[in-house]
C-alpha cells in the first residue's frame, strides 16, 4: 500500500507530520489504559503503550484528534501533544532500558495532553529519524526510524481479539463501484478521469499543509502508473494518489502555506472529478498581490518586542499571518511572518542575563517576510499559550523544563444572551478582543475593544428587534479566547457569526473598511456585509478578502462566518468618527440590514 503523506523536500516549520495509512486494529499486549474522565467537546486518552524493542509509542484516543509531533534539546526527548484532549488521571512516568530514558505523560493544560520521551544524553535524533503513523483518526504510534529504515511494512495496530483483521489487500475489491483512471494537471486545477461518478470529499490538513481529496467507493486502475506529480503551480507543489483504504482512493495535493481552499466536482461531460481552487484559479492564493511601491500593501510592521516576565510579546501594527516551530538546524524557536516588515530599528527588548531567552534575531527573509528566531535558555522550553493566525501580536511562553504544568486558570465566562426559542434563527456576533487585550490602539488612545463591543450590542438589539435570536461572545470588557467563541456559535446552533474588529497601521493615511472570509460558503455573506457597510458610512472601499483568521476559520462548514474590519483608528478622521455614539450608530444597523439581506436571499 502506497505512502499518501510524506512530507516532500521543502521544510515547513510547525509539526512535520509523516503519515501512513492503514488498516484498523488493537494494541500490542499489556497497554496502559487511562479513566475517561466527563469534558464535553473534547477528547481522552483511552490508552497508550510504549515498546522499547520496537522504538515505537502508541496511543488511542476516545474521539477524533490531530496530534502534533516535534524533537527539542537539552536535553534530547520527543513530544507528542494531543490538543483538545484529556489524560483523565495524575501526571505519571515511566523508566525504559535503551535509547529512550523515561516517558511522561500529564496534561499540559485543561485541554492539550503531553507525551514527552526523554532519550538518553547521548543518542540525540532529529525529526526525520521519526515516523508520525496514524490507522484513523483515533489512533496513532511514533516510529523511531533507524539509518536507512524503510517505513514499517506491519498494520499500525496489529488486529486484538475485539477488532476484526483489516482485510486482505487485494486489487480491485468487487464492491467498489467506480475507478480512477488517469490524472491530468490543468491551468485551472487537476482533472481526474474516471469510471462512474464517485463521491468525494475534501479536507485541509494543517502542519505540513495538505489538501486530502478522498474518492468513495473507487479504487485506482491498474493501467495508473504514475502515482505522483511535480507541479509548483496553483499554489501546489505535488499531488500523490494512492489507495488510502481497499474502497477508497486518495489524491493528497501538497500545497504552500498560503494557497487558498480547494474543492471537487464532478464534469459528467468530461467524465471525471475536477480538483479546483475554490473560487476558480484566481483564488489560489490567500495573499494578495501588491506591489512594493503600493503605499496601500497590507504589510504589518513589527513594532516592539518585550519580555515580560516569562511572556515574550511581538507586537505589530496589522495582523500577524504566521507559522511557528523548532527550527532543527538552530535548535531555536522560528516564526515565519508574512505578508511583514521590519522597522528601521526595533527598541531592545532588554533580555536579562539569565533569563528565558539567549537571544533573537529578525531577519527580513524578502520583501514580505519577516523570520524570528528566539533562542530560550538551556534550562527554558517555548510554549505558544494562543497559537493560530490573525492577531497583531504573538505571545510565547518561556516555561522551566522541569516545572510542573501550570494550573489553568478559569475562563471568565461570557454573559450568554438567554437561550432563543426554539426554531428561532440565531446569529453569533463575535466583539473581537477585550479585557486585557485592548486590540488596536489609536488617536486620542481610542481603543478597538470599546468601539467594537458598543457596536456588537446595538447590532444584537437591532437583530432581537427583527426576531433573530443572538448570541454574543462577550457582552462586557473581559478577555475571551478565541477557541471558546467558536464553541459558544457551535453550542448555540448559529446559522452564522460575524466578528467585529477595527483596523491599525503605522501609515496614517490609510482608512475605509475590510471584509474577510475564508471559505466558499461564507463569500456571499462576507460580499452582502461589505457592500451595505461601504454604502451606510461612504468610508473608502478596501475590499472583500480571503484570510485564515481564526474565527472564520474554525467555524464548522455550513455556518458561514466573516471578520469587518469597520475602519482604521489610526486615521485622524475615521479614528475619531470610529469612537462616536452617531458613527457606530450607522455602521450597527449597516451590519444588521447586511445580515438580514444576507438570510433573505438564502
Amino acid at each position: 500500500m502506497p505512502e499518501l503523506d510524506k512530507p516532500g523536500s521543502r521544510q515547513i516549520w510547525g509539526a512535520m507530520l509523516l503519515l501512513s495509512l492503514t488498516g484498523a486494529g488493537v494494541f500490542l499486549p499489556q497497554p496502559v489504559r487511562a479513566q475517561a474522565t466527563t469534558a464535553p467537546g473534547l477528547s481522552h486518552i483511552d490508552r497508550w503503550y510504549y515498546d522499547p524493542q520496537q522504538g515505537r509509542l502508541e496511543v488511542n484516543t476516545q474521539g477524533e484528534v490531530r496530534p502534533f509531533l516535534f524533537v527539542l534539546q537539552n536535553p534530547p526527548r520527543v513530544v507528542l501533544d494531543f490538543p483538545n484532549t484529556r489524560y483523565g488521571r495524575d501526571p505519571q512516568t515511566q523508566t525504559f532500558p535503551g535509547r529512550v530514558a523515561s516517558l511522561q505523560i500529564s496534561q499540559l493544560t485543561e485541554t492539550i495532553t503531553r507525551f514527552v520521551l526523554y532519550l538518553q544524553p547521548d543518542q540525540p535524533l532529529r525529526l526525520n529519524q521519526l515516523q508520525l503513523l496514524t490507522a484513523g483518526p483515533s489512533r496513532w504510534a511514533v516510529q523511531f526510524l533507524q539509518a536507512g529504515q524503510p517505513s514499517p511494512a506491519a498494520p499500525l495496530f496489529p488486529p486484538g481479539p475485539r477488532d476484526p483483521a483489516p482485510p486482505p489487500r487485494s486489487p480491485a475489491p468487487s464492491r467498489a463501484d467506480h475507478q480512477i483512471l488517469g490524472v491530468s494537471p490543468q491551468a485551472e486545477g487537476f482533472f481526474i478521469r474516471t469510471q462512474g461518478s464517485p463521491a468525494t470529499t475534501v479536507r485541509r490538513i494543517l502542519d505540513p499543509d495538505r489538501v486530502v481529496v478522498d474518492f468513495l467507493n473507487t479504487t485506482l486502475s491498474p493501467a495508473l502508473t504514475q502515482r505522483a506529480y511535480i507541479v509548483n503551480r496553483l499554489g501546489v507543489l505535488r499531488l500523490r494518489i494512492g489507495q488510502f483504504e481497499p474502497t477508497i482512493a486518495r489524491v493528497v495535493l501538497d500545497v504552500d502555506p498560503s494557497s487558498g481552499d480547494w474543492e471537487a466536482r464532478y464534469d459528467p461531460q468530461q467524465g471525471g472529478i475536477w480538483i479546483q481552487p475554490a473560487g476558480g484559479a484566481d483564488q489560489a492564493s490567500l495573499l494578495p498581490e501588491v506591489s512594493q511601491g503600493d503605499p496601500q500593501g497590507p504589510l504589518a510592521t513589527l513594532r516592539s518586542v518585550e519580555l515580560q516576565g516569562n511572556q515574550l510579546i511581538i507586537s505589530a501594527d496589522g495582523f500577524l499571518f504566521y507559522r511557528a516551530g523548532w527550527d532543527p538546524e538552530s535548535g531555536g524557536y522560528r516564526i515565519n511572518v508574512a505578508p511583514a516588515r521590519l522597522p528601521q530599528s526595533l527598541p531592545d527588548p532588554g533580555l536579562p542575563v539569565g533569563g528565558p531567552v539567549e537571544r533573537i534575531r529578525f531577519v527580513q527573509e524578502d520583501a514580505r517576510t519577516v523570520s524570528i528566531l528566539v533562542q530560550p535558555a538551556e534550562e527554558f522550553n517555548v510554549f505558544e499559550p494562543h497559537p493560530g493566525q490573525g492577531s497583531r501580536r504573538i505571545t510565547l511562553e518561556l516555561r522551566p523544563l522541569n516545572a510542573p504544568p501550570p494550573t489553568p486558570q478559569r475562563q471568565p465566562s461570557a454573559q450568554a444572551s438567554p437561550p432563543p426559542p426554539q426554531g428561532r434563527t440565531v446569529i453569533a456576533v463575535d466583539p473581537g478582543h477585550g479585557g486585557r487585550d485592548p486590540g488596536a490602539i489609536g488617536v486620542d488612545g481610542i481603543q478597538e475593544k470599546d468601539i467594537v463591543l458598543s457596536v456588537s450590542l446595538q447590532v444584537r438589539q437591532l437583530l432581537q428587534e427583527r426576531g433573530y435570536g443572538v448570541v454574543m461572545t462577550r457582552t462586557d470588557d473581559r478577555e475571551v479566547l478565541l477557541q471558546p467563541r467558536v464553541d459558544m456559535a457551535v453550542q448555540a446552533n448559529a446559522t452564522l457569526l460575524v466578528s467585529i474588529h477595527a483596523n491599525a497601521l503605522d501609515r496614517s493615511g490609510i482608512h475605509g473598511i475590510e471584509t474577510y472570509y475564508l471559505r466558499p460558503d461564507s463569500a456571499e455573506l462576507a460580499t452582502i456585509l461589505h457592500r451595505s457597510l461601504v454604502r451606510a458610512t461612504g468610508a473608502a472601499d478596501r475590499g472583500v478578502r480571503r484570510a485564515r483568521f481564526f474565527m472564520v476559520r474554525e467555524t464548522p462548514v455550513g455556518m458561514p462566518s466573516v471578520l469587518l474590519e469597520l475602519g482604521y483608528v489610526t486615521n485622524p478622521t475615521e479614528g475619531r468618527k470610529l469612537a462616536t455614539a452617531e458613527y457606530q450608530a450607522i455602521l450597527a444597523r449597516a451590519i444588521a440590514e447586511g445580515i438580514e439581506a444576507f438570510l433573505r436571499s438564502r
